[in-house]
């Protein structure tokens, strides 16, 4: 994963994604894809375009790495191919463990909310 992706998904989980709520469901895998692609893209709009354009492969590793934790159940479909329903709470434990966690969504907090621009400026010059 690159320096950028990695900002990207720190970004929306320190914000958006807990504020996250998804009809209970099940999904497949490509419609999971989908979403999280347009709601990180939402999520980093703001630093432009050549932010933007990654967040296709930032939206699949979120779902991949919520697949991971358990976050999102999996199950077999009646006709082959698997199918995906989101699990609130422990969805909402593994987002307040990352933010408590993750060394970018950290340093974010200890430098202010003016780290995310200049993060992504350099990133993406």
């Amino acid at each position: 994963m690159t320096d950028l992706i990695d900002h990207m998904l720190a970004y929306y989980i320190a914000g958006q994604a807990s504020e996250l709520t998804v009809a209970p469901r099940f999904y497949p895998y490509g419609e999971l894809q989908l979403i999280f692609e347009d709601k990180v893209s939402v999520a980093v709009r703001k630093f432009g375009p050549k932010v933007r354009k990654h967040a296709k492969e930032a939206g699949k590793t979120f779902i991949d790495r919520m697949l991971e934790t358990g976050a999102w159940s999996t199950t077999e479909g009646e006709y082959g191919g698997s199918m995906h329903q989101f699990q609130a709470d422990r969805y909402r434990a593994v987002i307040r463990e990352e933010q408590d966690s993750n060394p970018i969504i950290l340093k974010a907090k200890a430098e202010g909310p003016d780290y995310w621009d200049k993060a992504f400026g350099e990133l993406v010059a």
